[in-house]
C-alpha cells in the first residue's frame, strides 16, 4: 500500500513539474533578460538607447503573449512525445539571447542593428500569425489533441513549420542587433540544431496523422530552397 502510494505521488510530481516547466522557464528567462538588459543598456545613450529599449520591450511582450500557451499546457496533461526537446530548445534559446545581452559590445545601433531590429519584428509577427492559424492545435510540447487535423492555410501554405521559421529569424535579429561572435556561434551551433532535432521528432508524430505525408510533399520545413 505504501509502495503504491509512493509511486502515485512520484507520478503526480513528475507530471506536475512537466506541465509547469514552460511557465517556470518563462519566468526565469524574463528575470534574466531584465537584469542583463539593465546592466547592458546603462552605457547606451540617445536614440540608440531608446531603440535598444524598444527591442528588449518587444521581446518581453512577445514572451508575455506566448505565455498564454504555457498556461494552457496545464490543462493538456502529460506527454513524452517531444522526448525532452522542449528543454534543449528552451536552453538554446536562452543561451542565444542571454549571451547577446550579457557580453559587452558597442553602445550604438549600427546599420546591422537596424537590419536586426526589422528582422526581429517581421519574424515575430510571422510566428504569431502561424500560431494563430494553428489555433488549438498549437502546443509548446509535441502532442496530438483530439480531432487533430492538418492546417494548410496562412503561412502553412508555404512551409510546414512557420512558427519555427519565425523563432529562428527573430533570434537572428536579436543577435544582429546586440552582435557578438559568441551569441552568433550559439545560434548556429546550438539553437539551429535544437530546432532541427525538435522538428524531426515532431514530424515522426505528425506523419501518423491522415494527410500529413501528402501535405509535406513539395513543402519545405522552415525555409524554401534550404530545408
Amino acid at each position: 500500500m505504501v509502495a503504491v502510494s509512493w509511486d502515485l505521488l512520484k507520478e503526480r510530481t513528475v507530471k506536475g513539474f512537466q506541465e509547469r516547466l514552460p511557465i517556470l522557464l518563462s519566468v526565469t528567462f524574463v528575470t534574466a533578460i531584465v537584469g542583463l538588459s539593465v546592466n547592458k543598456l546603462r552605457f547606451w545613450t540617445g536614440v540608440s538607447l531608446w531603440i535598444a529599449i524598444a527591442l528588449v520591450a518587444s521581446y518581453l511582450l512577445w514572451l508575455v503573449v506566448e505565455a498564454k500557451v504555457a498556461v494552457k499546457e496545464l490543462d493538456k496533461g502529460k506527454t513524452s512525445l517531444d522526448r525532452g526537446t522542449l528543454e534543449l530548445y528552451a536552453f538554446a534559446r536562452a543561451a542565444t539571447v542571454l549571451t547577446a545581452l550579457g557580453i559587452p559590445a558597442g553602445t550604438e545601433v549600427s546599420v546591422r542593428g537596424y537590419v536586426g531590429f526589422g528582422l526581429f519584428l517581421a519574424a515575430v509577427t510571422f510566428r504569431l500569425v502561424a500560431i494563430r492559424e494553428l489555433g488549438r492545435f498549437y502546443s509548446h510540447r509535441v502532442r496530438v489533441v483530439g480531432g487533430h487535423k492538418i492546417i494548410d492555410t496562412g503561412p502553412y501554405r508555404f512551409v510546414r513549420h512557420p512558427a519555427y521559421t519565425g523563432m529562428l529569424f527573430a533570434h537572428l535579429g536579436v543577435v544582429l542587433f546586440f552582435f557578438n561572435w559568441v551569441s552568433l556561434g550559439i545560434l548556429l551551433v546550438l539553437f539551429v540544431p535544437a530546432v532541427v532535432l525538435r522538428i524531426r521528432i515532431e514530424e515522426q508524430v505528425l506523419m501518423e496523422l491522415d494527410g500529413y505525408a501528402e501535405y509535406s510533399r513539395g513543402r519545405p520545413r522552415i525555409l524554401p530552397l534550404v530545408w
